[in-house]
């Protein structure tokens, strides 16, 4: 480029650059502060549900799942064996396996032959109101996260 139309370029992509600053609306942001927490201030307390067997753990580690609004992350710690019957959420779930194996199988009849494994790192994702069943292999860890 000759000095000329570097001027020119600079001329009309400057102001053009601050109109568009300008007119950018601000990034929504999370109220409150920041929250980091280390792995071992993460404590698990029992989980039981009516309709699901007793072994579980569970970890809040952000928000409240139970509010009546608002995004929560939380943990739960499956004893070697467990299983899970048939059930849904009324909105979506986001699940990282963290440790051993998760078993999901997908609608109502519980069939252990449709059980698929997934090993730490596997992320699934549940849309609301799907039916899915399963357990795990090896004692297992989960990260969950949604809205309330």
């Amino acid at each position: 480029m000759r000095p000329i139309q570097i001027l020119v370029f600079l001329s009309i992509m400057l102001p053009v650059g601050a109109l568009a600053q300008q007119a950018a609306p601000a990034a929504p942001s999370e109220t409150g502060p920041h929250e980091f927490k280390a792995n071992d201030a993460i404590g698990f307390t029992p989980f039981e549900l009516p309709g699901f067997d007793t072994g579980v753990q569970l970890a809040v580690v952000h928000g409240d799942p139970m509010a009546a609004s608002g995004d929560y992350t939380i943990r739960l710690l499956f004893p070697d064996g467990y299983r899970f019957p048939a059930h849904h959420h009324p909105k979506a779930e986001h699940l990282t396996v963290l440790t051993g194996t998760f078993l999901i199988g997908m609608g109502v009849d519980e069939s252990p032959d449709a059980l698929e494994e997934y090993s730490p790192g596997s992320y699934l994702f549940f849309p609301p109101n799907e039916d899915h069943y399963g357990g795990v292999t090896g004692q297992t860890g989960v990260q969950l996260h949604g809205e309330a």
